[in-house]
């Protein structure tokens, strides 16, 4: 299953928080690097010079690097100043269930950009007028563009509305508003609640 993390650094001036799935904490600091290799320059992230200074000091193994007791943590320079990134470890259950889901093209009504792991759109299951949004978390990759097929575990904010009522191989729908943006088909349920026990 996918962790969750929170990159959190604060400057003199600024504020940072980068939120990260991977499988382990180790394995999040590439994430982390190629996230704010995304986000350059936008309000709420490092800009092109920071985002330099922190990969070349990374490749050159220059970062002190704390990962195998809390608090988690690593650091950086800024000229001569040592500039902390704290690593925090987000407390989540597990998901309710994994899916395959297919991304419709933006020809096809879907996103016109990509979805980050993490997304929350809602979801509908075939045969229910009720919906509820679902976190997803992209096993194998961070982005998903338009017309992609992707594997995602979905943790839902509502999943009482569907006790009983889920069974490998069920369709859903996920959307934003009224607009469809993509299919799903559950591959695995690990919610026991959810289970279907009989059809």
């Amino acid at each position: 299953m996918l962790q969750t993390f929170s990159y959190r650094t604060e400057t003199s001036d600024k504020h940072y928080q980068h939120t990260i799935h991977s499988v382990d904490i180790n394995s999040s600091i590439a994430k982390w690097l190629t996230r704010i290799e995304d986000l350059q320059n936008e309000v709420y992230s490092f800009d092109k010079s920071q985002v330099e200074n922190i990969r070349v000091q990374f490749l050159n193994s220059q970062f002190k690097i704390q990962l195998d007791k809390e608090p988690y943590f690593l650091t950086y320079k800024v000229g001569d100043t040592i500039q902390v990134v704290n690593i925090d470890k987000v407390k989540k259950g597990a998901p309710d269930f994994i899916a395959k889901v297919i991304y419709l093209t933006t020809e096809e009504g879907g996103r016109k950009g990509y979805a980050a792991s993490g997304y929350r759109p809602h979801v509908k299951f075939d045969g229910r007028k009720k919906m509820t949004s679902g976190e997803q978390l992209f096993v194998d990759k961070d982005k998903v563009f338009p017309g992609d097929t992707v594997i995602a575990e979905i943790r839902m904010l509502s999943p009482d509305f569907f006790n009983k009522y889920l069974f490998v191989g069920q369709h859903f729908e996920i959307g934003e508003g009224s607009e469809i943006v993509g299919h799903g088909e559950v591959l695995e349920i690990i919610n026991p609640n959810l289970l279907q026990t009989s059809r």
